[in-house]
């Protein structure tokens, strides 16, 4: 048996027109713990994970719980737009998000807003529908489980009147047929955040690395390497907005982190 992990994480440009507002927006794994809007949440399955139903025939059903709350000050209307940035073709998805759950197709789906079948409206400081529900987004996906590979999946919060994309969340799956020892990854730290003028990187236990910044839409505008295990950037020139920082320490798997420029 074919033994390994293939693992990738990626930034994906989108053509959309409009950037990532200082949102409001607020997303938990099950309703609780750090907000992870702007991150990545990696798994890494077995044909015998806990987490993975078997289907048979080779396939496995795997879903994931993000509580989304809405911190922006007045109730709204939010959709979500799943976008594969790396998936198999012989996997299948579907996003559940109130009152239901949807089959995702194409590389760009977008849940509905229509007469029959509104999108849910957000109570302001809640988690909770205008219909008494948990704004809860859903990914459940069919995974082929013949062959070790990996997807990468990312989902953003719309708004449902203006078309805006306010946050989102990447998932990153490895499946993998065996399981080989993952390198945990070192202490990484980028302060201050929210930055005006100068951010630093940090990688804690780690020596070398990269840094790569890239903007709403998927421009990269700063990547240098990094060594002595920390390095200082000048954001001064930065429009005001939120990015995407990737740090890829060299001997462990890279790292995601939003940043805000403010000046």
């Amino acid at each position: 048996m074919k033994k390994g992990i293939l693992s990738f994480t990626a930034i994906c440009a989108l053509s959309i027109s409009t950037a990532f507002a200082q949102s409001g927006v607020e997303i938990q794994l099950d309703g609780a713990g750090a907000d992870l809007a702007g991150t990545t949440h990696n798994v890494t399955l077995t044909p015998t994970s806990s987490e993975l139903l078997n289907l048979g025939g080779g396939l496995g059903l795997y879903e994931v719980h993000f509580d989304i709350t809405n911190n922006t000050g007045a109730d709204a209307q939010w959709r979500i737009a799943r976008k594969k940035i790396t998936v198999p073709t012989t996997w299948i998805d579907q996003v559940c998000w109130p009152p239901q759950c949807y089959n995702a197709n194409g590389d760009l789906y977008l849940t509905p807003n229509s007469g029959g079948n509104p999108a849910p409206t957000i109570v302001n400081g809640t988690a909770t529908t205008t219909n008494a529900e948990v704004a809860e987004m859903k990914p459940r996906i069919t995974i082929d489980m013949n062959a070790a590979t990996s997807a990468l999946y990312r989902y953003y919060v719309v708004d449902a009147a203006s078309g805006t994309y306010l946050d989102s969340i990447d998932l990153n799956i490895n499946f993998a047929l065996a399981v080989n020892p993952i390198k945990q990854n070192p202490t990484i730290s980028l302060s201050p955040n929210p930055a005006s003028d100068n951010v630093t990187v940090q990688l804690g236990n780690a020596e070398t690395g990269s840094v790569r910044i890239v903007d709403a839409l998927g421009n990269v505008v700063y990547n240098e390497m990094i060594a002595n295990g920390t390095k200082s950037i000048d954001v001064s020139n930065f429009k005001n907005g939120v990015y995407f920082v990737i740090i890829d320490p060299s001997d462990a798997k890279p790292v995601n982190r939003k940043l805000i420029i403010r000046h």
